[in-house]
C-alpha cells in the first residue's frame, strides 16, 4: 500500500516555525504570546513540526524550550523568513500550498489540470492556491508554471522537505534505504532489500530479470510512487539511466535484449516527465549511429556487440 505524505502545513504550524526562526530558541509560553495562539495549540503545532524535521524540544526545567532543527530544510525556513520578513508567508504557504509549489519546482507543467493531477489535489484547490502564488509574484507562467527567480529559497526549502519526506518513507521501508533520485512524490531508492513491499517496486538493473536479462547486482533499487502500480521494460530501463554512477552496459544490453517491445513514444514522454530528454537520446542515438555517435561513458560499438554476443544477444 502507497503512502501518500503532503507537504502541508497548517496556518498555526507556519506562525511558530516563523517566531522560532526569528527568535532562535523559546519557552512554548513566550511562542504562544508572540503568535497569540492558544498554548494548547502551540503544544500540538510545535508536535506536529517536530514529527517534519523542523524543530527540536528539550526540558529546561518544568517547561519546554522549542527550537529549530539542523535539518537543511529547517536552517533554509530561516533564510526564507529573513529574506522575506514582510510577507505573510503563514497565509501564503498554508494548507497544500507547499505540496502545489513542490509540483511546479520539480515538473515542467503547463496547466491547472496537470498541476492538480501530480499534487494529488483537486482542481478547484490548485486553482485556489496558483491565484494566491500569483498575487504575491511566487509564480508565472510562460510556456509552463514556475517559481519566480526572486523566490530561490524558497524552491530550494520546498525540495529539501520534499526530500526528507521521502528518505522518511524510504527508511519505514529499509532502514539501509538511501534515495538516490526523485522527482517530488517519485523516487528511487537502493538498499539491500529484495521484497517488494508497501508500494515499493523493484526496477533498474534489478529488474532486468524480469525482462530476459539476469544479472548479479550488490544492492537493489527499487521504485516508489502513487501514480503506477506496474513497471514496464520501458521504466525500468529508463531508471537505470536515471540511477547516479551507473554503468551503461547493462542498460545497452537490456534495451538490445527488448528492442521489439518498446515504445520510443512511450519512453520519450516519460523522460520529458522526468527532465530526462538528454539522458534518453544520448542511449537513442548510440543505436541509430551504431555507436558512431556516443556520448561519455559509452563502450565502442566492437566492445557492446562482443558483449551482446555473450548474453546471445547478437
Amino acid at each position: 500500500m502507497t503512502t501518500i505524505e503532503l507537504l502541508k502545513f497548517t496556518q498555526s504550524e507556519l506562525k511558530c516555525f516563523r517566531v522560532i526562526a526569528i527568535m532562535g530558541n523559546a519557552r512554548v509560553s513566550a511562542i504562544a504570546i508572540r503568535t497569540r495562539i492558544a498554548q494548547p495549540n502551540v503544544s500540538r503545532a510545535i508536535t506536529s513540526l517536530n514529527d517534519k524535521g523542523c524543530l527540536k524540544t528539550e526540558r529546561s526545567g518544568y517547561s519546554t524550550v522549542v527550537s529549530l532543527s539542523e535539518t537543511k530544510h529547517a536552517l533554509l525556513w530561516r533564510k526564507l523568513v529573513l529574506e522575506f520578513a514582510h510577507m505573510p508567508l503563514d497565509k501564503i504557504l498554508a494548507g497544500v500550498g507547499l505540496e502545489v509549489l513542490a509540483t511546479i519546482c520539480y515538473l515542467t507543467l503547463r496547466n491547472r489540470k496537470e498541476i492538480a493531477k501530480n499534487a494529488l489535489v483537486s482542481q478547484r484547490t490548485a486553482a485556489v492556491v496558483l491565484e494566491r502564488f500569483k498575487r504575491f509574484g511566487v509564480i508565472q507562467k510562460t510556456t509552463h508554471y514556475r517559481v519566480t527567480p526572486r523566490f530561490q529559497t524558497l524552491s530550494e526549502f520546498v525540495i529539501e522537505f520534499r526530500h526528507y519526506r521521502n528518505q522518511k518513507i524510504a527508511m519505514r521501508f529499509a532502514s539501509d534505504a538511501s534515495v538516490t533520485w526523485e522527482s517530488n512524490h517519485e523516487f528511487i531508492v537502493e538498499c539491500k532489500q529484495t521484497l517488494e513491499k508497501d508500494g515499493f517496486m523493484l526496477t533498474a538493473t534489478s529488474a532486468f530479470g524480469r525482462f530476459g536479462l539476469s544479472l548479479f547486482v550488490p544492492s537493489s533499487y527499487f521504485f516508489y510512487s502513487p501514480f503506477v502500480t506496474t513497471l514496464r521494460v520501458e521504466d525500468v530501463i529508463l531508471h537505470a539511466l536515471l540511477v547516479p554512477r551507473r554503468s551503461i552496459m547493462p542498460i545497452l544490453l537490456a534495451w538490445k535484449k527488448n528492442e521489439r517491445r518498446i515504445s520510443l513514444q512511450y519512453i520519450q514522454r516519460q523522460s520529458e516527465r522526468y527532465n530526462a530528454t538528454a539522458l534518453l537520446k544520448d542511449a537513442v542515438v548510440y543505436f541509430e549511429t551504431r555507436g558512431a555517435s556516443r556520448a561519455e561513458g559509452y563502450p565502442p560499438w566492437p566492445e557492446f556487440l562482443q558483449r551482446a554476443k555473450e548474453y546471445g544477444l547478437a
